[in-house]
């Protein structure tokens, strides 16, 4: 009886604290409804460059088809500019070098950017089908004009004409094939976990600092100091950037940490360790300004870690951890792109996987350093004096 009656006031606590009900309740229903938004489909809209060395019949043919392509959205550039990939607004090149000559002979070569994952086995596979289409129907056509070339010379009697205007099905397999090759645009040697630890060197430090400072304020409600604290001359602007200082530099020791650990346990490609550096400062202080607002306008320790964690997965399952971006629905797509954390884990791929620097990653700097001053801005401006 006993046990009945603590389990009873236990759900009796609970249920009282609507914004913790709900919380907890919509968590499941909230998450199921982003990782199907997010997984949404194979890439679709990929945004490509091409390369046409050699203007030619055939390289023309296979221009018109990768364009006519549903998956792609091709865009024709002079020569190979790695800056396109860098800056993410391409996901690869094509280079078509092919001699219009016969047999037909030259390579049609795929650059990919490595951070896109699976959208570069799409576009292999796509262009690889349209390679092999575009041989055929060249080697058919060719065929076939000797061959009426060859009959035009001959003195053929008119009841047999039609017996020599029959067109010739050359088979696949009679073809020589035109050399094929890819890899990836970056000079870096990578492996396949490389995709997800630069990821991981955001997300680690999200949950770290996320989880503590988001129950800095409501851990001394809880106790009674914070209100004491208002006793004394500190200002919220006091209370807030003191709070701020303190966890950032806990997120340095974090982030070295984690950052290290990678490095050293599972060799992880890393670029440029000043750009890493300061896109994981930048999260440390969008974090901890971010837990300090959760902790600014909830009522009580279960509501801030639980609103924390809400937060964290939310974070979690829209920064491309598991899928490029070009798999979400296409509105699904755009809210994705108001999530801060996507443009840490995008800049932070880049940098490692790509080579990207400054000029690359700009944008992704800029918006991780507007979104902490809001943070930070809000938390002062939400923070309240007494308790509920």
């Amino acid at each position: 009886m006993n046990l009945l009656t603590i389990a009873y006031y236990e759900l009796k606590r609970i249920l009282r604290n609507h914004r913790l009900v709900l919380l907890v309740l919509s968590q499941p229903i909230v998450i199921a409804i982003i990782v199907g938004l997010i997984v949404f489909q194979d890439p679709k809209n990929i945004n490509l460059g091409i390369v046409n060395n050699n203007k030619n019949e055939f390289s023309n043919q296979l221009e018109d088809k990768l364009k006519n392509n549903e998956n792609f959205i091709i865009k024709n550039y002079s020569m190979v500019d790695d800056n396109e990939i860098k800056k993410g607004t391409l996901r690869g090149f094509i280079v078509i070098d092919i001699n219009d000559t016969k047999p037909i002979s030259g390579k049609v070569e795929v650059l990919n950017d490595p951070t896109g994952r699976s959208v570069k086995y799409i576009v292999l596979g796509e262009v690889s089908k349209a390679v092999i289409e575009v041989t055929k129907e060249i080697a058919i056509k060719n065929v076939n004009d000797d061959l009426s070339k060859q009959i035009s010379k001959l003195s053929i009697p008119t009841e047999l004409a039609p017996l020599f205007n029959t067109k010739i099905d050359l088979k696949s397999n009679l073809v020589d094939p035109i050399e094929f090759n890819d890899r990836d645009l970056t000079p870096f040697s990578l492996k396949s976990f490389d995709y997800f630890a630069s990821a991981m060197m955001v997300l680690l430090i999200i949950l770290a600092i996320l989880n503590i400072s988001s129950i800095s304020i409501t851990g001394e409600r809880a106790t009674g100091t914070f209100e004491r604290l208002f006793v004394t001359p500190y200002s919220k602007i006091d209370v807030i950037l003191g709070k701020a200082i303190a966890y950032f530099l806990i997120g340095v020791i974090i982030t070295t940490l984690g950052t290290s650990s990678l490095y050293v346990i599972f060799s992880v490609s890393i670029g440029s360790l000043a750009m890493v550096a300061l896109i994981n400062l930048l999260v440390v202080a969008t974090a901890v300004t971010l837990g300090l607002l959760v902790s600014s306008v909830t009522y009580t320790v279960v509501e801030s870690a639980e609103l924390a964690m809400y937060l964290f997965f939310i974070s979690v399952l829209t920064t491309s951890i598991f899928t490029p971006i070009e798999t979400a629905n296409k509105y699904m797509a755009q809210v994705i792109k108001v999530v801060p954390f996507y443009y840490a884990v995008d800049a932070s791929r880049r940098v490692n996987m790509a080579d990207a620097h400054w000029k690359n990653i700009a944008n992704n700097i800029y918006i991780l350093i507007g979104t902490f001053i809001f943070f930070l801005l809000l938390s002062i401006v939400l923070l309240r004096r007494e308790a509920k």
